[in-house]
């Protein structure tokens, strides 16, 4: 089954880390943690893939792992429904330098 509940982890090239939930229905990714939105298109199923999101400050009080706060992620990773797991690696679009690395694991079935 491709819809799901993630609970994902992520660390950047700046040294700083981060965690938040991810729900994936429909070939969406929608998710974010206390301070951030994260959306953007997965594939319905497994294997690999490559994909832009959108990270979006919703509410002031942290800095990004990355230290920006609204920008877009190239990423490239794989996702195994079957097994529940999601990688990606990815780096910001106009600032290559800063990247990260995302794990998640599928914590529930999304309804």
């Amino acid at each position: 089954m491709s819809n799901g509940i993630f609970s994902v982890n992520f660390k950047a090239s700046t040294g700083d880390y981060g965690s938040g939930l991810v729900v994936v229905k429909e070939g969406k990714a929608n998710g974010g943690d206390p301070h951030y939105l994260y959306q953007g298109d997965v594939p319905k199923q497994s294997g690999a893939f490559k994909s832009q999101f959108t990270i979006s400050k919703w509410r002031e009080g942290n800095t990004n792992v990355v230290g920006i706060d609204n920008y877009t992620l190239n990423a490239a990773g794989t996702v195994n429904y079957e097994a529940g797991t999601i990688e990606l690696k990815g780096s910001v679009v106009g600032a290559s330098h800063l990247s990260m690395e995302i794990m998640g694991i599928k914590i529930s079935d999304a309804v």
